[in-house]
């Protein structure tokens, strides 16, 4: 199979509070790409107004992509937790399969708090096997089977992570992984890590461990992911925790890296945003929510 011929439209879900980082993921996608061919983006939105949407479309390269934006209702989700710094339009992911027709076999979803690295070609044209979906093994997975971690995280064959999942569409609607998800939701409202936890439960035994390139997850904020070399030089870096490379108060090694993406976007840093960094870098070294 030719990877040109590949066609695997990408998902990503975001809300206001994300609409920089979402402008940076993209165009980081585009700008690692080795073909002319345009990405096909699909974004789930809460609340994004047509101006921001602009924005981010503005942000990438004339011709590079085009932005399909599906407004979800959340709704269904609003008795379900999520972490402090964790957006409820993550629950989108389990909207997925409602968006597209069958023709459509499948989709490649990605976190926005994420840099694609490399090309993503070969991702799209991986061999799932039969499996629901493709997802690097999270760092949990470990604990889980020491029996070391003291949150209720749900006991799994092997635990993923849910920033990059690539899906079998059809897959998943045989399996009702949608459904089984919100079932789960529904009896473990406080589950640590919602719905992540809830695709593990739902895809138990029915997902393709992929690459660690292709989700290296950033917990480390002090290590500069772009001193990695070789075989552990990663594809997508995803930056998992709480301490984002674009918030100040972080001091995440990475801040450079990521600035470098950020500013070829419609969203760069003022010197404004640069003194109020520092200012806040200064002052408020305790975590909060996600700046745009």
């Amino acid at each position: 199979m030719k990877l040109e011929q590949v066609r695997c439209p990408i998902v990503l879900a975001c809300d206001r509070r994300y609409a920089m980082p979402l402008a940076t993921t993209l165009r980081s996608i585009v700008d690692a790409r080795r073909s002319s061919e345009p990405f096909e983006f699909h974004v789930l939105v809460d609340g994004l107004s047509e101006r921001v949407r602009r924005r981010i479309f503005e942000s990438l390269p004339p011709g590079s992509a085009s932005i399909r934006w599906i407004e979800v209702d959340l709704e269904a989700f609003q008795d379900f937790s999520t972490l402090s710094y964790i957006s409820r339009a993550t629950y989108a992911r389990l909207l997925i399969p409602r968006i597209f027709p069958d023709t459509v076999s499948r989709v490649l979803y990605l976190d926005a708090d994420l840099l694609v690295l490399d090309d993503l070609r070969a991702l799209l044209a991986t061999d799932l096997e039969g499996n629901v979906l493709g997802a690097v093994l999270d760092g949990l997975d470990a604990e889980l089977k020491n029996r070391t971690l003291r949150l209720p995280v749900p006991r799994v064959r092997d635990y993923f992570n849910g920033g990059v999942l690539l899906i079998d569409l059809c897959q998943w609607r045989k399996a009702k992984v949608s459904e089984a998800a919100l079932e789960y939701l529904k009896r473990c409202p406080e589950s640590p890590f919602s719905d992540q936890d809830a695709l593990n439960v739902a895809c138990d035994g029915l997902w393709k461990r992929l690459d660690l390139r292709w989700n290296y997850l950033a917990y480390d904020e002090k290590l500069d992911v772009s001193e990695l070399m070789g075989e552990h030089k990663p594809s997508i870096v995803h930056f998992t925790t709480w301490k984002k490379p674009w918030r100040a108060e972080a001091s995440n090694a990475n801040a450079a890296l990521y600035d470098s993406f950020r500013s070829r976007t419609r969203f760069p840093r003022s010197s404004m945003n640069k003194m109020e960094d520092a200012l806040r870098g200064r002052l408020v070294p305790h975590k909060g929510l996600p700046r745009d």
